[in-house]
């Protein structure tokens, strides 16, 4: 069995940082003014906007699922004998993998929380190591240290062995992380290597916890969620008249109180009947706004989010008012170039970690890995792609047979297999390859 890779210790850098210096997502809601009580874990906070908000949840998942639907396929590093084998290793491992799609969905929360945490569950089959599951991990337990490293927090009050500066044995000394949220942010404890899949959107040096699309639509939800409270009252106010009930003068508790019983029937029966010295009014609310006032208001809302998350709002919002196909076309192209950009981000995690890490244990640092693919390619571009590689066939410029199946995503025909070809005399025959 080959021998377990593994990294040299290094000196812990958080003994003289300082993490305030970094805008974190809760630091970065408190600059522009949002209450102060949801930053126990602002993660929390963005995990409530998603289940409790139809549209944003929408958004995101059609952004998402325009990266999981695209087909995928794994590249050997050459054309060489040895690299086909090791693609074809890492091909099965990720095959065996029970909810891989899952996977990958999980590390596209970092487009709207500005990062995630996939932890790798190693499996040891004989001479080589597979991946027995990838497991999502929430990002409330884990900080960046200042070369951007991830760390993980301890749980609170609990004591973890430390490691001596210089040596890779653990020495029997031991810190008491504090049980307190202060101290918690402050300290942290480097991830084992090639554990956790780590995957930043939006980062930059002054925030390395990226700056996720739920930042952005904090207010828009905020706005909505308290439009929609108004909203039941406006309602419950305008949508019924007030009754009035009015009785005679001297009229005892208990025919009052049968009075007070008759006017709240009247919420639930279509008629009542009241003794004929007894009078019931129905009082009209005048209102100066109508209810499109609120709805105005929530249909803004959603169309500032779906701008926000997929760059347009024709496949969410405007629908209700006039398009153009001319219109389409432009919302859809601006989608598919999120979608492109999306899908390179998360092969770059991919082959950067997880690809890479599979090879290190297998073959060694020093093999060339396989390359994980996501295909964004649309199939209503074909057509000009066909026109461009028949001129460029017409000209002369070699191309091969393989790219031709690659790029129309049609299957090559095996050895020996009945293929269709086209004759101009015969138009189409069958013939064997």
């Amino acid at each position: 069995m080959k021998p377990v890779l593994r990294e040299v210790a290094r000196p812990d850098p958080l003994g003289l940082q300082y993490f305030s210096y970094y805008d974190t997502p809760a630091q970065l809601l408190r600059s522009e003014g949002a209450s102060s009580r949801y930053f126990r874990d602002v993660y929390d906070l963005f995990q409530d906007m998603e289940d409790k908000d139809a549209h944003l949840f929408a958004v995101l998942q059609t952004r998402k699922n325009g990266v999981l639907s695209r087909p995928r396929k794994i590249v050997a590093a050459s054309d060489d004998a040895r690299d086909q084998k090791i693609a074809d290793f890492v091909k099965g491992a990720l095959e065996a993998i029970d909810d891989f799609d899952g996977a990958l969905l999980a590390l596209l929360d970092a487009v709207g929380k500005g990062f995630s945490v996939v932890e790798v569950l190693w499996r040891v089959d004989g001479a080589s190591v597979g991946i027995d599951a990838l497991k999502p991990r929430p990002q409330g337990r884990f900080r960046f240290d200042a070369d951007g490293r991830l760390r993980i927090l301890p749980p609170y009050g609990s004591t973890i062995a430390r490691r001596d500066e210089g040596s890779d044995a653990t020495s029997q000394s031991s810190i008491q992380y504090p049980a307190s949220s202060l101290h918690q942010s402050l300290y942290g404890l480097p991830v084992p290597p090639r554990k956790f899949l780590c995957f930043t959107f939006g980062v930059t040096p002054e925030s390395p916890y990226g700056r996720g699309l739920l930042t952005k639509a904090y207010w828009y939800y905020w706005f909505k969620k308290n439009n929609l409270k108004f909203w039941v009252l406006f309602n419950e106010k305008f949508g019924a008249p007030t009754i009035i009930g009015k009785y005679r003068i001297g009229a005892s508790e208990d025919e009052r109180k049968r009075l007070y019983e008759v006017v709240e029937s009247l919420q639930n029966d279509t008629g009542v009947t009241i003794p004929e010295n007894t009078a019931l009014e129905f009082l009209e609310a005048k209102r100066s706004g109508t209810i499109n006032t609120y709805r105005d208001l929530a249909d803004w809302c959603n169309d500032e989010m779906s701008k926000l998350v997929l760059g347009a709002t024709l496949t969410s919002g405007e629908g209700r008012r006039s398009g153009s196909l001319a219109l389409g076309q432009v919302h859809e192209r601006v989608r598919s170039e999120y979608i492109e950009a999306d899908a390179r981000a998360l092969m770059g995690v991919v082959n950067g970690q997880l690809m890479r890490w599979l090879v290190d244990f297998n073959f060694g640092t020093d093999v060339p890995a396989p390359h994980f693919v996501i295909d964004t390619t649309e199939d209503e571009g074909l057509e000009r792609e066909v026109q461009i590689d028949q001129q460029l066939v017409k000209l002369g410029v070699p191309l091969p047979l393989s790219y031709f199946y690659e790029r129309y995503k049609r299957p090559a025909p095996l050895s020996g297999e009945r293929a269709l070809r086209f004759k101009a005399q015969y138009r189409y025959s069958k013939e064997i390859s």
